[in-house]
């Protein structure tokens, strides 16, 4: 029935909580499961006051920057994914993970679509209300542009 699960992971304790979920899910199905990390995007920033138009080499530096940040984030996610991995191999689990630069929801929709994922299991963070209106919700949107079931696991 679930071929693939994925498990969007934002490197929180409380997202390591849909792993035993995924575990047990995919022990009873034989599935494979997808551990996906989106990473957020560096914004490169010109210094200067707000009427100081940084020139090229100022620009190309903090481009430079912005970029070893995100090979920085992306490395340290891909090592937190190493060992998230290992508990699920652990287990006898098939497992893969994949580190993404982009924003949470639309990536991890968009990895949903691309690796045929069959299920989706992620927390929700607990924001409501005026909160969550304001920020949005990463678990909303992914049910709503997935395509695919997903299984909320409430934070508290």
């Amino acid at each position: 029935m679930f071929k693939k699960i994925l498990i969007p992971l934002d490197g929180s304790r409380l997202s390591t909580k849909t792993i035993p979920y995924a575990i047990e899910i995919a022990g009873k199905f034989d599935s494979e499961v997808a551990m996906l990390r989106v990473v957020k995007q560096t914004n490169p920033v010109v210094s200067g006051g707000p009427t100081e138009i940084g020139g090229p080499a100022d620009i190309k530096l903090e481009m430079q920057i912005a970029l070893q940040q995100d090979m920085k984030n992306t490395l340290a996610a891909r090592r937190y994914l190493q060992r998230q991995s290992r508990k699920l191999k652990n287990k006898g689990i098939k497992s893969f993970y994949k580190v993404i630069l982009g924003t949470p929801a639309h990536s991890i929709a968009t990895f949903c679509h691309k690796e045929h994922i069959d299920l989706v299991i992620m927390t929700t963070h607990g924001k409501s209300g005026f909160k969550r209106a304001i920020l949005g919700s990463v678990s909303d949107e992914v049910v709503r542009q997935s395509g695919v079931p997903v299984l909320l696991i409430k934070s508290r």
